[in-house]
């Protein structure tokens, strides 16, 4: 039996077999086309497009401020962002005023009516005098100023009891002449304690800015751009227990219903919006709708007032605020910008088909980026309208050719 000689000659001829062997498969691979692994795909990505223009947004309410009508101690009875009925007591001021000399003389006319009435126990002590359960019902209840006021009846009538030699002034004047004295004075006693009171109900707020005079619901046809610009200085405010003669103590705003006014250099920024248009307002994470209730219009700029009813509570504690005017928002697909070829007047892209095959699949680009491009998915069947014709367009589960300068033509379905 011969035993096999691996000679240099043997080599070279096995060598050159299988050079033979590697051009012939190139060549195959050139001719059959790239296999369907050959292609770099990508799915579509579900995104939102918004088109958006930042302008600034003046805050116009229906409100009032209260002010302190003398020095005192004020007491709150209602915290921010709080609201409160008509009629509620908001806060009270005392002015720490010295009242003995108005206490006695309510004294005496007190014990001459008791003196000069048929009906004497209506003026005694006794039934002047308030109970310590209603003082602890007040207390409890936290009315503050029904406490006082019982407390200081209480120091009022538990003074000893008066002669009638010093009546004597008193003694003249009819019973309807001394209730009306007493009524007088029991007024200019109470009038150390002020209390303030909502005239309509809405929210408290201790949010002063000093621009409340200038932005009110009845004066929209004067906020002009020069106007906004004008009054834009908002002042600092804060709470205090001592208070002075003139200071703002809080303020009421009407929640039900409120206007901003945008500023824009260009109605053409904003679309051209008209009375009546709807416009939506973004600031942070919260969404606002509104009605478009005028225009003002100058030289200077452009001025939109827009009407609420919703998200108050977002907004009202500051004046001037930052928005995103909403102009457009769609859903839409995104996908790589190289990804687009044109054939013949319609975009698209190839999508992957089995065996190397692709698709040519038409889409409507709505906005394009730098390397990426947002399309339109369609309706509810993937259909899209381009020059009145109807196309089926790409779907979140195709697979889209990333190189399609490299798909042969005999490799397109269509």
């Amino acid at each position: 039996m011969k035993k096999f000689r691996n000679t240099p000659s043997k080599r070279w001829r096995l060598i050159g077999l299988v050079l033979i062997l590697l051009i012939f498969l190139g060549g195959l691979r050139a001719f059959t086309g790239k296999t369907g692994q050959d292609y770099r795909t990508e799915f579509p990505t579900l995104k939102k497009y918004e088109k958006k223009e930042q302008v600034v947004g003046f805050n116009i309410f229906s409100e009032e401020v209260y002010h302190a009508s003398e020095d005192g101690v004020c007491v709150y009875n209602a915290s921010e962002g709080e609201r409160v009925p008509v009629g509620f007591e908001i806060a009270t001021v005392n002015t720490m005023n010295d009242t003995s000399n108005l206490n006695d003389a309510l004294l005496r006319v007190n014990s001459a009516l008791s003196y000069k009435s048929k009906d004497h126990t209506r003026y005694t002590v006794d039934q002047a005098l308030p109970s310590v359960k209603e003082i602890q019902e007040a207390l409890k209840d936290n009315d503050l100023t029904e406490a006082i006021s019982h407390i200081e009846k209480l120091d009022l009538y538990s003074n000893s009891t008066l002669q009638l030699s010093e009546l004597k002034e008193l003694n003249n004047l009819t019973v309807e002449e001394l209730e009306t004295r007493k009524t007088e004075l029991e007024k200019e006693v109470n009038q150390h304690n002020i209390p303030y009171k909502a005239e309509f109900s809405g929210i408290v707020s201790f949010a002063i800015d000093g621009l409340e005079e200038y932005y009110t619901l009845s004066d929209r046809e004067d906020y002009t751009y020069s106007y906004l610009q004008k009054h834009r200085e908002e002042a600092a405010f804060k709470t205090h227990v001592n208070v002075t003669k003139g200071e703002p103590l809080f303020k009421l705003v009407d929640n039900i219903k409120y206007h901003i006014a945008l500023q824009t250099k260009s109605l053409k920024n904003l679309d051209t919006p008209e009375i009546g248009d709807r416009l939506q307002l973004q600031k942070n994470d919260k969404l606002l709708e509104g009605t478009v209730v005028a225009i003002n219009q100058s030289n200077a700029g452009q001025v939109v007032i827009v009407e609420f009813k919703e998200h108050f509570s977002d907004i009202y504690s500051t004046r001037i605020n930052n928005f995103d005017v909403i102009l457009a928002s769609q859903d839409c697909y995104e996908i790589p910008k190289d990804a687009i070829i044109k054939r013949g007047t319609l975009f698209g892209v190839y999508v992957q088909e089995i065996h190397g095959l692709v698709k040519f699949v038409p889409i409507k680009v709505v906005v394009p980026f730098e390397t990426t491009s947002y399309i339109d998915p369609g309706d509810k069947n993937a259909r899209i309208t381009i020059d009145d014709a109807e196309y089926k367009t790409v779907t979140l589960n195709d697979k889209i050719v990333l190189n399609p300068k490299q798909v042969a033509e005999s490799k397109v379905l269509n």
